[in-house]
Formats: C-alpha cells, sequence, structure tokens
C-alpha cells in the first residue's frame, strides 16, 4: 500500500537549488566538501557527513518525480543489500518510474562480498500531482528523508542553517542568496556570477576556482568574463 507523502515539490527544488548556491559559494575555501551536491541535468545528488546520501528527479519544468534514499544509520541496513529489497521501495508506482529506479539505483551501488548490489533504504515518486511511498512520512524521514531536511526548511530558516553550518560571512551570503533568487525567478535563464563577487570566493581559494566555476555550471550559473 502506498502512502501520500506532504512533500511541495516546488519549494523542495527551490530548497536544492539553494543549497547549491550555498555550496558553490563556499567550496573555494572548502573543496573537500564536492560531493556534498550536484547536479547532473534535472538529477540532484546531496551527500552528507556520514556517507548517507539521496538523489532526486526533476522533470525540464522542475516537478519533482522521485527521490532515492540511502541511510547508512538506518536500522533497514541489514535489508538492503539486494536488488529486491531496492526495487521493493516502487513496488507499486508506475512502469516508468520503476524502470527510472532501476536505472538510478546504480547511483547507490555497494560492495556486499563479490557483488555490487544498491544500498537503498526508502523512496518515493510522483503520481496524479501526489508524492507517494510504500512509507509513512514518519518512516520515510526516519530511513533517508532526514537528508533533506536542510533542503526543506523556509528560506530564511535554511539560510540561517547554513550560515552557522558553513561560517558564512555577509559577503558570501549575499551573493548566494543573489543567485538563489535570480535562478528560481527565471528557471530556464542562465545566472552570471559578476566579477566583483567571483573576486570574493577568490579571496577564500584562489587555487579551487576552477572546481568552483564547474559546479555551479551544473545548475546554470555561469563567470563572468
Amino acid at each position: 500500500m502506498s502512502n501520500r507523502l506532504v512533500i511541495n515539490g516546488g519549494a523542495l527544488w527551490e530548497g536544492c537549488i539553494l543549497a547549491s548556491c550555498v555550496h558553490g559559494v563556499m567550496l573555494a575555501e572548502y573543496p573537500f566538501t564536492l560531493c556534498e551536491n550536484g547536479w547532473f541535468g534535472e538529477i540532484y545528488r546531496v551527500q552528507n557527513e556520514e556517507g548517507s546520501k539521496a538523489v532526486l528527479v526533476f522533470s525540464e519544468e522542475n516537478e519533482l518525480l522521485m527521490g532515492m534514499f540511502d541511510d547508512r544509520k538506518s536500522l533497514r541496513s541489514k535489508l538492503i543489500l539486494s536488488d529486491k529489497y531496492a526495487r521493493s521501495h516502487y513496488k507499486e508506482a508506475p512502469q516508468e518510474i520503476r524502470d527510472a529506479a532501476e536505472a538510478l539505483s546504480v547511483l547507490f551501488e555497494d560492495t556486499a562480498g563479490r557483488k555490487k548490489l544498491p544500498f537503498v533504504t526508502t523512496g518515493f515518486w510522483e503520481e496524479e500531482g501526489q508524492i507517494l511511498s510504500r512509507d509513512s512520512y514518519e518512516d520515510w524521514f526516519e530511513h533517508g528523508g532526514h537528508i533533506l531536511a536542510a533542503q526543506m526548511l523556509p528560506f530564511e530558516e535554511a539560510m540561517s542553517y547554513y550560515q552557522a553550518k558553513c561560517s558564512m560571512d555577509a559577503p558570501r551570503m549575499e551573493i548566494a542568496e543573489r543567485i538563489y533568487r535570480e535562478r528560481i525567478k527565471s528557471p530556464k535563464a542562465k545566472v552570471v556570477l559578476k566579477k566583483e563577487e567571483i573576486e570574493v570566493l577568490e579571496a577564500a581559494g584562489p587555487y579551487n576556482m576552477d572546481i568552483c566555476k564547474e559546479v555551479f555550471e551544473q545548475f546554470g550559473v555561469l563567470f563572468q568574463n
């Protein structure tokens, strides 16, 4: 039986963009956080300090289509290393979702003995305008949804969280907010990081700007020449 999760897909997309903006402006100073956020077309990936990760798939119109989660501290950890268990999270989803979940599970492979199998603890999908899961909201959050806790915060709360977590100074907070607001206002348009803003980031990590530039480009933010 599937359960409806009270998740606002549009707000979650905006939260993922904000997380990516913050990640981008801090990456020059903290290059070791490179794997924490990433966009691959319409696929968003986030990984936390524990090695747990979530992958979300959006449509070209930024609508939430599905999510897959790997919670390394989940009590389900003894069940998950099997192809059958990974697929079970999408058992009641439409066929196209099940096919997509099988393809997406490659990103969650882990080694069990001599085999590489998907390490998946929970998931959800969109169907007829609703976000559905075989888990209740509480179980989904406990077994992986919490990885997106920051992305699901309202803007002001999220910025306070990132300011404390990343030790963000005022100039970089302003840059992150400007990029975020422009990006969500015109999702299809390119956003340009101004020269003076690039100089602020460069001052924190001049040797990491190539990586920084690549990460920004993943979600449509370009450096001014």
